[in-house]
């Protein structure tokens, strides 16, 4: 694919969603427009099995790249994923194995999909080179950092002023990773405004290593549903995996804040229309709900397609505004006669526990044709041809149907 130069479209990957480019954005841009083609990367480590609306934000703008022509490589950190990473931690990663690394990363190329274009966009993996260092060639990468250095980044700080331990192989983190500019030989990396110590320690080692300038362009952290650092600890995150309806639903729980930021983030709508949006809603000429209502539809259609976030969107208006139940819901037929609930429970296709199901029962979280129904143990009848609709936590709706 030839390289394209055009300044409009290169200063749209490099203005929107960036909060810098370093050392000089100038110099960068001067080099996208010179038509060379550059080699870049994301470097994603598999300490979880999900990826979520957070790392959608670097994945756009790695596909941005590669829509403009340019050698693109999602890296997979299966050998930094071991050690960890001890950026914005109070406290040591636990160490994971390979094992479980693999096991991460099993699904996200996937999940990954959802945005990037892998016929454009290559997949490498950090242990292919990392895991064939001698111990000789650690001491004289180390070689290239002070413990000054590594000491004074602010997580750092926290804990010795706190007295909380701070173990030697997290030194080596910034490193592993600035190894692997080394290794890929890339222009170019991007991370979020939380990677730049680790980013700058792969530019160090560029220019020491292979005399060549690697650029660095950050990219904002997006802020989760209630306005903290999305994260699967606060459980306020949208997984790329997610259901329509639950990607629908948990956009509509978004803090009215934060509406703004993710238009400008995650949607490709026009600034000048999202900034009179902004306008409209100070003003209050225009309600919050219905501005996360089109947000809400704009990335269900994202990540799944228009259909889908028309019958999410219907499903949320039905059962969270006008507390009726959804117009269509899935039916499952069961042989007629008597179940305990909480066995009934365990027979419907649920991702939940048994323990979990228990738990949302005693908690009042099932009903039965609208109704609570709080005992585990209650005997539930099912008669041929009868239907009973069956309500599990907030968005699951089930028809259960008597059989011969």
């Amino acid at each position: 694919m030839t390289v394209i130069t055009d300044e409009k479209l290169v200063d749209q990957v490099l203005d929107r969603g960036v909060v810098e480019i370093l050392p000089s954005k100038k110099e960068f841009k001067k080099l996208l427009l010179s038509g060379k083609k550059i080699r870049l990367y994301l470097g994603v480590d598999p300490t979880g099995f999900e990826l979520h609306l957070g790392h959608s934000l670097a994945l756009r703008k790695l596909q941005q790249f590669a829509d403009l022509g340019h050698e693109v490589i999602l890296l997979l950190g299966t050998f930094t994923g071991m050690i960890g990473d001890p950026t914005g931690k109070d406290q040591t990663r636990t160490p994971l194995t390979f094992e479980q690394i693999q096991k991460n990363m099993a699904d996200y190329q996937h999940q990954a999909s959802t945005i990037l274009d892998f016929s454009r966009v290559k997949i490498k993996y950090n242990h292919t080179w990392l895991a064939k260092l001698t111990f000789e060639e650690i001491i004289k990468l180390a070689g290239n950092f002070t413990v000054q250095q590594m000491i004074e980044r602010d997580m750092f700080q926290r804990r010795l002023k706190e007295n909380k331990p701070i173990h030697l192989h997290e030194f080596f983190y910034p490193l592993m990773q600035g190894y692997d500019s080394v290794a890929m030989d890339v222009d170019l990396e991007i991370g979020g405004t939380d990677q730049t110590f680790n980013m700058l320690a792969g530019r160090t080692l560029m220019k020491k290593i292979r005399n060549k300038d690697k650029f660095v362009l950050t990219i904002p952290l997006l802020l989760g549903l209630d306005g903290r650092k999305m994260s699967k600890t606060y459980n306020n995150y949208i997984s790329l995996t997610d259901n329509p309806q639950d990607v629908y639903g948990k956009t509509m729980r978004l803090q009215d804040e934060l509406i703004i930021d993710w238009f400008k983030l995650l949607t490709d709508l026009p600034m000048e229309e999202i900034d009179e949006m902004e306008k409209k809603i100070k003003k209050g000429q225009l309600n919050p709900m219905e501005a996360k209502k089109r947000l809400a539809f704009i990335l269900t259609s994202w990540l799944h397609n228009e259909k889908e976030a028309r019958e999410a969107q219907l499903y949320f208006e039905d059962v969270y505004q006008k507390k009726q139940l959804p117009q269509t819901i899935k039916e499952v037929t069961f042989k007629k006669g008597k179940y305990p609930l909480l066995a009934l429970l365990k027979q419907l296709p649920t991702s939940l526990s048994s323990r979990k199901l228990k738990q949302l029962i005693l908690q009042g979280g099932v009903k039965l044709n609208q109704k609570v129904v709080n005992n585990p143990t209650k005997t539930i009848e099912l008669k041929k041809g009868e239907k009973i609709t069956v309500q599990i936590g907030k968005h699951l709706f089930l028809n259960l149907k008597g059989t011969k």
